[in-house]
């Protein structure tokens, strides 16, 4: 399997018109929020999609550090609130809206953490094997305690589709975890990338989830 700029521009174009589509069925305003969601990964993927042209083109690389971190800020900083969140204002059962509040405030503590990485460490990115590698100049200690901010991030990310009442949004988590399994097992060392890619991709079921909401 490859992945490449045209599959990131194909995943961003795909994805865009399912957001628009999306947010044609919407009827209250979390729907609404909930529905951004494909928008928001074809705009993820867009922007990786310049940070491969960059690597392979010197004339856009002076542009590779702002898609960077464009790129980084959708993976790192927004998923791990955003899906919680969205779950959590679709969600009419009391005991699941609280369960959803934790997991928005892990999440935010998540998005925090790689707020603080990057401000204060230089972030690279290489093409390994046709995927990208993001890392950043962390120092042992810290590189000793990422799989904290690992673990905080899937569970805000990955468990928030599961704690849902509405059984549409459970299907999101299955295929969220199925993607983050098969990516670490094949793609191990750009985990972050190639998974972002599935999940963009999978983030059409959001139109599915939307039609089958009874609001």
């Amino acid at each position: 399997m490859c992945f490449s700029a045209n599959a990131s521009f194909a995943a961003s174009t795909v994805t865009g018109v399912i957001g628009i589509i999306a947010i044609t069925k919407t009827r209250t305003t979390p729907q609404l929020l909930f529905a951004t969601i494909p928008l928001l990964f074809s705009l993820q993927q867009l922007s990786e999609a310049v940070v491969w042209l960059s690597l392979k083109h010197s004339s856009l690389a002076p542009w590779r550090p702002i898609f960077l971190y464009v790129f980084l800020v959708f993976a790192t900083i927004i998923w791990p609130f955003m899906i919680p969140l969205t779950t959590r204002l679709l969600e009419k059962r009391s005991l699941r809206k609280k369960v959803l509040s934790v997991l928005c405030v892990l999440g935010a503590t998540a998005s925090a953490t790689i707020i603080w990485i990057m401000i204060c460490f230089p972030l690279h990115v290489t093409s390994v094997a046709h995927h990208l590698h993001y890392h950043f100049d962390l120092p042992k200690s810290l590189k000793d305690l990422i799989w904290i901010f690992t673990s905080v991030y899937l569970v805000a990310t990955i468990i928030a589709p599961f704690v849902s009442s509405i059984k549409r949004i459970n299907w999101l988590g299955v295929v969220f975890l199925a993607a983050y399994a098969f990516t670490l097992a094949a793609f191990p060392s750009s985990v972050v990338s190639v998974w972002c890619y599935f999940a963009a991709v999978l983030s059409i079921l959001v139109l599915w989830i939307l039609v089958g909401i009874k609001i």
